[in-house]
């Protein structure tokens, strides 16, 4: 796959785990350790202050995306499967790809 094609597929990605993470944060069935992460995620990508400021090209941004990176490995290892799955869609072998990459497998 090309880079510019990697590139959009993640990028077309965003707007779903955006959804995915917003759909997990209101369900009851959730524990509160994970809503409260969600919750600190929002208030880092929404604070002015950022560990890289986002005015340095392409790095600028990197911080916000480790971030979320590291919040949604949290979400997937500590939500139940199956509320994984109901969130996330139709399309599970997505998230599962995610997931094995995550493990390292």
């Amino acid at each position: 796959m090309s880079e510019r094609k990697r590139e959009s597929a993640a990028l077309a990605l965003v707007p779903r785990v955006a959804k995915f993470l917003l759909r997990v944060g209101r369900d009851r069935r959730v524990p509160w350790a994970v809503k409260a992460a969600l919750v600190g995620l929002g208030l880092y990508l929404a604070s002015p202050i950022d560990i890289i400021p986002d005015w340095i090209p392409v790095a600028g941004y990197l911080d916000d995306v480790i971030v979320v990176g590291f919040v949604v490995s949290y979400v997937l290892a500590r939500v139940p499967r199956e509320v994984v799955r109901e969130h996330w869609g139709e399309d599970v072998e997505v998230l599962e790809r995610l997931g094995r990459r995550r493990r390292g497998s």
